[in-house]
C-alpha cells in the first residue's frame, strides 16, 4: 500500500509536466486565435457565453454571489460514486465544508456549512431540483443522494442575498443549491458504466435516451446500484436509484411538457462516533467502531453494529407545464410530490450508560409526504423583465417531533421491547409564499430587485400516554384506543416573514464589472429540540406555569440580512472572482438556561454576525493546462454571551462557532493532452473547535485526490469508451472530517467526531453509444 501510495504522489506530481513536450508543437494552433462560443442550458434559458475559463461558470453581469457548475464539471469532480452534490462543491466553492464519514458518500451521512452556517435542507439550505425543494432531509440519511449526479445537467450555489424567485424550502439562510436536470437528449444515446474500488466499491450506471420522435416526444429512462464495504469496522452501504423523463412539446411549440419520476433506495449500517478524547490518539482513526459480533453481554452488545443502521425507501414526481402567451410572455405551472418511509436503529454512541432496565437501544420511524407547486407568469418588457409568482407546498412528516420511537432492552443474546419512547401525531407543514422579481439592464448597469412574502405553519402536535401501549407498528398502535398527553400537545401556529433583496451590477470595461447585493434571508427552526426540551423538563415547565402550547406559540423564524460586495474579471483566459460579505443573524436557535425552570432547552433568541471573503480564480495557463483555486476567510461570531445550565454565563461572545474554519484553500488543475486527462486537487482545512467555548479543538489538515480518464472513440461498436480512475486521499491523511455539534454545544454537550476516510482508489469504464 506505502507503495502504492508513493507511485500515485508521483504521478499527481508530474500530471500537469507529462504532456508539456508534446503539448508544445500545438499551443501555437489556430485554436487559441478563434474566440470560441459555448451554449449552456441553464433553468431552461439557452444563453451564449464566453467560452469558460475553467471549472465554474460566473455570469459577469449579476449582481447575487452565484457559481454554476455544468455538466462536465459535475462529472470531472463527482467522485466515484456520482451520487452526493456535496462532494462537487466541497472540491471547488469557497466558504464550503463539506466532508463525509464514508469513503464514497452512498448517503446523506455529511455536514455542509456554508460561509460557516449549518446547511440542512431541513433547516437553512434551499436545496432544489428544477427549482423545488424535492426531499426536504429529515434526519442523517432521510432523504439521501436521491438523483445520479450522470442525470444533472447543471448545479447552481447561491450564497448570501438570494433573489426572490430562489430558495424555496425550509431556508435559504446558508444558500441555495439548485439542480438542473439533463432532460430527455433530442439524439438517440445510450451510456453504460461500471467501477470497481477499494473496500469493495462496485456500482453500476446505465441511461437510454430515445431521441426526438416524429411526434416531438422525447423519454429517457436511468438505473444505477451502489455498494460498498464500511471502510472501518462491520457493515456496508448500498443504494439502488430508478429515473425516468418525458418532454412533450403540444400546439406547435405554444405548450411544453416535462415530466420526471424517481425512486431511490438505501441502507447502510453506521459509523461509530469519537469522542473528543479519543480524537486525541491517532489510533482510533482507523480501527475504532461498533462491534461485528454478538457476545451475550449487554454492557458490549449495545455498541453491536445491527443496532445502529438505517434503511429508506424515497419515491418524487415533479414536472413543468410551460406556455408562451402573448409577445414577451411566458406562464408556467410546476407541481412535484415526494415521500420517503424508513427506520432508523440507535444505541448509545459515545458511552455505555445502562437505565434503570439496562442497556437499550431505539428504533425511529420516519415518513415524510411532500406535495407542492409553483405558478409563475414573466413578462419581458425591454429592457426590464418581471417575474411574478406562487409558491405553495405542504409538508407531512415525522420526525420532528419524534412521533414514533420505541425502546428495545437488551438481555443475553437479544433484546425484548421495552416501552415506547414516544407516541404522537404531527399535523401538516404548510407553507405559502407570493413573489416578484424584477431585472433590467441599462447599458453599463444591471439592477436586479424583488420581494418575497413567507406564511410558515407548524404543526399540531398531539402526544399520547404511553404506558401499557404494546409493541407494533406505528399506524398500528393509532388504531387502538389511546389516552391524549395534554401536557406534550400542541395546536399548529403560523409565522410570517417579508424577504425584500435588491442588487445592482456596473460594467466598469469589457472584462471587469463591480457588484452589490443585499437581501434578507430566513430558516424554520427545527421543532424537535423544543418538544424534547418540554418533554424532559415537564415537572418544572408546569411549576412555573408554563406550557407546551405557550413554548411552541414563541418559536420564531431565524432571519439574516446579509451584505455582498464584489468584483468579477474574465478575459478569456483568466477569471478572478473576489467577494466580501456582511450578515446578521436574528432569532437563531440555542438552548438557553431558564432559571424558571432550572434547566435548559430551546429557545429562539440569539443573535450572530458572520463576516469574510471569497476569491475564485482560474487560469488558462497553455492549451493543455487550467489552474483553478478558491479561498475564503470566516468570522462567525455569536455576538452575546449564553447562560448555562448551573446559572452561569460562558463568556463566548467572539468565539468561532463550532465546526467552522476559519481558512480555507482549494487548488487544481486540468491537464488535457489528446484523448488524456489529468484533473488533480488540494483542499486544506484550517483548525476547527467542537464546542462555542472552544475548548475542544481539531487540527487541520490537507487532501490532495487525483482523477484520470482517458477517451478511446469507436471502441467495441460504441461512440466512447472513456477508462477512469479516481485516486482519494492520496496522501492517507488521518482526520477528523466530519463534527457534530449544534451551534451552541459546549464542552460537555454531546459532540460527535467522525474521521474521514483513508486512501482508496476506483477504476471504472464507460461507453456511450
Amino acid at each position: 500500500m506505502r507503495f502504492c501510495r508513493i507511485i500515485c504522489v508521483a504521478a499527481l506530481l508530474s500530471a500537469c509536466m507529462c504532456p508539456l513536450q508534446a503539448a508544445r508543437a500545438q499551443e501555437g494552433g489556430s485554436e487559441q486565435t478563434q474566440e470560441k462560443h459555448e451554449y449552456y442550458k441553464i433553468q431552461d434559458i439557452e444563453v451564449a457565453a464566453p467560452k469558460q475559463v475553467g471549472p465554474v461558470v460566473e455570469d459577469k453581469s449579476e449582481p447575487a454571489s452565484v457559481s454554476t457548475l455544468p455538466r462536465q464539471t459535475i462529472e470531472t469532480f463527482g467522485g466515484p460514486a456520482q451520487v452526493n452534490p456535496y462532494t462537487v462543491l466541497n472540491k471547488l466553492m469557497p466558504s464550503v465544508n463539506s466532508e463525509s464519514m464514508d469513503a464514497y458518500g452512498l448517503v446523506k451521512e455529511s455536514n455542509i456549512r456554508i460561509r460557516g452556517q449549518s446547511a440542512f435542507s431541513f433547516g437553512s439550505l434551499s436545496q432544489t431540483v428544477n427549482g423545488a425543494p424535492i426531499g426536504i432531509s429529515t434526519g442523517y440519511g432521510a432523504s439521501g443522494n436521491y438523483i445520479d449526479l450522470e442525470n444533472i445537467n447543471t448545479m447552481s450555489l447561491y450564497r448570501g442575498p438570494i433573489p426572490a424567485d430562489k430558495g424555496f424550502g425550509f431556508g435559504d439562510a446558508a444558500g441555495v443549491l439548485d439542480m438542473q436536470v439533463l432532460g430527455p437528449s433530442y439524439t438517440r444515446r445510450a451510456i453504460i458504466e461500471q467501477k470497481l474500488g477499494t473496500y469493495n466499491f462496485n456500482r453500476t450506471y446505465g441511461r437510454l435516451d430515445s431521441g426526438e420522435l416524429a411526434t416531438g416526444t422525447r423519454v429517457f429512462g436511468s438505473f444505477s446500484h451502489a455498494l460498498a464495504d464500511k471502510w472501518r469496522g462491520t457493515g456496508d452501504a448500498e443504494r439502488l436509484n430508478f429515473m425516468g423523463g418525458l418532454a412533450q412539446p403540444l400546439f406547435d411549440n405554444r405548450l411544453n411538457l416535462e415530466v420526471y419520476a424517481l425512486y431511490n433506495k438505501f441502507n447502510q449500517d453506521e459509523y461509530r462516533p469519537l469522542t473528543y478524547a479519543q480524537t486525541r490518539s491517532q489510533s482510533f482513526y482507523r480501527g475504532f467502531d461498533f462491534t461485528g459480533e454478538m457476545t451475550g453481554t449487554p454492557s458490549v452488545d449495545y455498541a453491536y453494529y445491527g443496532y445502529n443502521r438505517q434503511y429508506f425507501d424515497e419515491w418524487s414526481m415533479f414536472g413543468k407545464l410551460e406556455a408562451k402567451l402573448w409577445q414577451g410572455a411566458t406562464a408556467s405551472f410546476r407541481p412535484y410530490y415526494a415521500g420517503n418511509d424508513g427506520r432508523r436503529y440507535n444505541t448509545a454512541a459515545n458511552s455505555a450508560k445502562a437505565s434503570g432496565k439496562g442497556y437499550t437501544y431505539t428504533v425511529m420511524d420516519y415518513e415524510q409526504r411532500q406535495f407542492g407547486y409553483f405558478a409563475e407568469i414573466e413578462q419581458k418588457l425591454d429592457p426590464v423583465t418581471v417575474k411574478l409568482g406562487y409558491w405553495y407546498q405542504n409538508l407531512a412528516l415525522y420526525p420532528p417531533v419524534p412521533a414514533s420511537v420505541r425502546t428495545f432492552n437488551l438481555q443475553d443474546y437479544g433484546s425484548y421491547f421495552g416501552s415506547w419512547s414516544n407516541l404522537a401525531e404531527v399535523g401538516d407543514r404548510i407553507f405559502h409564499s407570493p413573489y416578484l422579481q424584477t431585472k433590467t439592464d441599462l447599458g453599463k448597469v444591471h439592477l436586479s430587485a424583488g420581494l418575497r412574502y413567507l406564511s410558515v405553519n407548524f404543526p399540531s402536535v398531539t402526544a399520547y400516554n404511553t404506558a401499557g401501549v404494546p409493541d407494533g407498528t406505528y399506524d398500528d398502535v393509532l388504531d387502538t384506543l389511546l389516552t391524549p398527553n395534554a401536557n406534550l400537545s400542541a395546536k399548529k401556529t403560523a409565522k410570517d416573514v417579508w424577504l425584500p433583496n435588491a442588487g445592482i451590477s456596473y460594467d466598469l470595461t469589457d472584462q471587469l464589472s463591480a457588484r452589490f447585493m443585499y437581501g434578507r434571508t430566513y430558516a424554520c427552526p427545527p421543532q424537535g429540540p423544543f418538544y424534547n426540551g418540554y418533554s424532559k423538563y415537564l415537572a418544572k415547565f408546569q411549576a412555573a406555569g408554563i406550557t407546551f402550547q405557550s413554548l411552541w406559540d414563541d418559536m420564531k423564524l431565524e432571519t439574516a440580512d446579509n451584505f455582498d460586495v464584489g468584483l468579477r474579471f474574465a478575459n478569456g483566459t483568466f477569471s478572478l472572482s473576489p467577494t466580501f460579505y456582511y450578515s446578521r443573524h436574528y432569532n437563531k436557535q440555542v438552548t438557553v438556561y431558564d432559571s424558571l425552570v432550572g434547566g435548559s432547552y430551546s429557545q429562539t433568541n440569539a443573535e450572530a454576525e458572520s463576516i469574510g471573503g471569497e476569491l475564485e480564480a482560474s487560469w488558462k495557463a497553455t492549451s493543455w493546462l487550467t489552474l483553478f483555486g478558491a479561498g475564503s476567510y470566516n468570522r462567525f461570531t455569536f455576538t452575546k454571551n449564553l447562560n448555562t445550565a448551573l446559572n452561569t454565563t460562558l463568556n463566548i461572545k467572539g468565539n468561532q462557532v463550532p465546526d467552522v474554519p476559519l481558512w480555507q484553500a482549494k487548488f487544481g488543475a486540468i491537464a488535457k493532452y489528446d484523448k488524456l486527462t489529468f484533473t488533480p486537487t488540494y483542499r486544506y482545512m484550517d483548525l476547527r473547535y467542537g464546542d462555542v467555548q472552544n475548548k475542544q479543538s481539531v487540527n487541520g489538515y490537507h487532501i490532495v485526490d487525483l482523477s484520470v480518464a482517458y477517451d478511446i472513440p469507436n471502441v467495441l461498436g460504441s461512440k466512447k469508451v472513456t477508462l477512469t480512475l479516481d485516486l482519494q486521499n492520496i496522501l492517507d491523511q488521518r482526520y477528523i472530517a466530519v463534527i457534530r455539534s449544534s451551534d451552541d454545544s459546549t464542552a460537555n454537550s454531546s459532540i460527535y467526531y467522525y474521521p474521514g476516510a483513508p486512501f482508496n482508489a476506483v477504476a471504472g469504464i464507460r461507453l456511450e453509444f
